[in-house]
């Protein structure tokens, strides 16, 4: 079990992996769906139906939750943070004052020519 402690540690996907995680449940869901219905059909039992869909979806379990290497592939890489910029209440109240005169200048119903 301790070759599989790299894997389990890690736990971070991309959005590459996401992407790639959620087409191939679709996909096998489906296609565990088709298998059990053919598998049913085939022996006309109700009960190897559902027992063949149900290990279809435990396998997507395993194939899709596990935080297996082949969905890290693009890994994203973060900026460096930046300290934040001061903000200025001069230019703050100079922005509301701009916006306040934009709006009244507006706000005379369009008789002044």
């Amino acid at each position: 079990m301790e070759f599989l402690k790299p894997v389990f540690e890690s736990g971070r996907i991309d959005f590459a992996g996401q992407r790639l995680a959620s087409s191939l449940s679709s996909a096998l869901v489906v296609g565990s769906a088709v298998v059990a219905l053919l598998a049913g059909l085939a022996t006309q039992k109700l009960s190897l139906c559902f027992y063949t869909y149900v290990c279809g979806i435990v396998l997507t379990y395993a194939a899709v939750l596990l935080p297996w290497p082949a969905f890290n592939r693009n890994p994203v890489v973060w900026l460096s943070r930046k300290a934040p910029a001061a903000a200025s209440n001069d230019s703050v109240s100079q922005s509301l004052k701009t916006l306040v005169e934009d709006v009244s200048d507006d706000s005379d119903g369009g008789t002044s020519e």
